[in-house]
């Protein structure tokens, strides 16, 4: 292989096809590296004029593709790819070629040659198209996209419509309307589009979360925002719409929340034990008859803290603000210290805060998890994986995995387990 590299940069075209063909010989059980050979053989017969010897390298590439798909191959130089892209594209049918999954995005499909146009030529040429064929949905699709990214609503609705007229439940077109009536602040109606949804389009796009998260917050169904807000990537933390929802569920949140009962006077309190015996304290020596009997405060209540303290932290991580939720919740643990509330929340908001070590000396403490708490296994995974102890985190991460998901569960899926 390297040779036939060699002599393709030398132009000594001959040689490298006689070195390429030796090497995919060579590879025949190594599909990968196969792919590779043929590719570089067919650059190389082409250049050297033999187009007849390349369109039969390029039918066994095919042949290879179709039946173990690796384009394109792994170690492929770009250049190499660009130069194989145009070879393919002049030789191969684009039929063919749109066939096979992994070679279908080389063909540039008619909506992206239309999108090159300018907006009033792009937009008379989709609606030219959608009249030469208006029994199929993807051009009313293409034209409500459009005017949606050109900020109308109204416009991109009419065509949303357009397209499910004529395909029934269009996911395309459903996330289409759904964002459209978004924009138009009719939540109501973009809720029930995505609520049509199929069941694995929020797996697959999880951005679709941000959007049903602020349609949940907007009709007030409170209880399924938190729960979703879970959800909501990262990444889209900071959209607009998400965060101005994120701040309307963290005040209705407080709103909701019970205020602390003030503890009757006769109810008995516990209190600290004294460090000298009772019979050891004296009164002060001169106490005027008609002062009043002296009253200490209240004691403060430790669990109306802590209540207090998780339903701040709570608002602040939503708001992105976890390192001060750690701060808060730190604090409350010093008078509560075995609250495992508080410890699995600081689990949380150290571990979003990149606290890692803070995080990691709270697993002893709320150990052994249960299986309803994956969230919490799934934070102790990262924290364990971030501070070295990287069986202990696959161990988590397995137990956690089939009930939480979104981009942060794949990247660490990725890293402790090595999933794709």
């Amino acid at each position: 292989m390297r040779a036939g590299e060699d002599f393709y940069a030398d132009k000594r075209y001959a040689e490298a096809i006689d070195q390429f063909r030796v090497a995919a010989f060579g590879y025949l059980d190594r599909p990968a590296l196969l792919s590779q050979a043929l590719i570089r053989m067919s650059l190389a017969q082409s250049a050297a004029g033999k187009a007849s010897a390349a369109d039969a390298t390029i039918l066994r590439f095919l042949e290879v593709e179709r039946l173990f798909p690796t384009y394109p191959p792994e170690g492929l130089p770009p250049e190499v790819s660009a130069e194989f892209r145009a070879l393919l594209l002049r030789r191969v049918p684009e039929p063919t070629l749109q066939s096979m999954p992994s070679l279908a995005g080389l063909v540039e499909t008619q909506e992206q040659k239309l999108a090159q146009l300018p907006p009033a030529q792009r937009r008379a040429a989709m609606e030219a198209m959608a009249k030469k064929e208006p029994a199929s949905a993807r051009w009313p699709v293409a034209i409500a996209r459009d005017a949606l990214e050109r900020g109308d609503a109204k416009d991109a609705e009419v065509w949303a419509n357009k397209a499910l007229a004529i395909e029934n439940n269009l996911a395309e077109a459903l996330v289409i309307r759904a964002r459209a009536r978004m924009a138009k602040g009719d939540y109501s109606e973009a809720l029930a589009d995505l609520g049509t949804l199929p069941a694995g389009a929020f797996q697959k796009r999880p951005e679709l979360n941000a959007d049903r998260f602020v349609c949940l917050v907007e009709v007030g169904q409170w209880s399924e925002a938190d729960r979703t807000a879970a959800l909501v990537p990262a990444n889209l933390s900071g959209r607009a719409d998400v965060a101005k929802a994120t701040q309307k569920l963290a005040a209705e949140k407080q709103r909701r929340a019970p205020e602390p009962r003030p503890v009757p006077a006769s109810a008995p309190k516990t209190v600290a034990k004294p460090e000298k015996p009772a019979a050891i304290v004296q009164a002060p020596a001169a106490v005027p008859a008609s002062a009043p009997p002296a009253t200490s405060a209240p004691a403060p209540d430790p669990a109306a803290q802590s209540r207090a303290a998780l339903l701040e932290s709570r608002r602040l991580v939503y708001a992105g603000r976890a390192g001060e939720a750690e701060k808060v919740l730190a604090n409350a643990l010093q008078g509560d210290e075995t609250n495992r509330d508080l410890r699995l929340a600081l689990l949380e908001a150290a571990c979003l805060g990149r606290a890692y070590p803070t995080a990691a000396a709270q697993i002893p403490f709320v150990q052994p998890f249960s299986e309803a708490e994956a969230p919490s296994m799934f934070y102790a995974a990262v924290v364990l994986y971030e501070t070295g102890r990287v069986e202990d985190a696959q161990s988590y991460l397995r137990r956690a995995k089939a009930r939480v998901s979104g981009p942060l569960v794949d990247e660490y899926s990725r890293k402790i387990l090595g999933e794709p």
